[in-house]
């Protein structure tokens, strides 16, 4: 990453943002998580219970592949090796 797009690196909020999209997909797959362990505790003899917890566990192993797929640890911390080491230091867009 050149220094000249040291700012883009640092903008959040958007998924254009290495941080914020892989804090929104982890929160996804916690809140997933979630429900499928509440379907395993307290329905367990509803009626589409069988349905319900195959499609969790699916959409659970899409996500997490997704995520893995798309994970690049060296390039994330090449460009968190490039930041200043104090916040401070980071310039901010006029």
């Amino acid at each position: 990453m050149d220094a000249e797009n040291l700012n883009a690196a640092v903008k959040t909020g958007s998924m254009n943002d290495i941080g914020t999209r892989m804090q929104f997909l982890t929160e996804l797959y916690d809140l997933w998580t979630v429900g499928l362990d509440i379907c395993e505790r307290y329905d367990k003899y509803g009626p589409l219970y069988v349905e319900k917890k195959l499609e969790l566990e699916h959409a659970l192993k899409l996500l997490g592949y997704h995520m893995e797929k798309d994970f690049q640890e060296q390039l994330y911390r090449n460009t968190i090796d490039a930041l200043p080491k104090h916040g401070e230091d980071i310039k901010r867009d006029a």
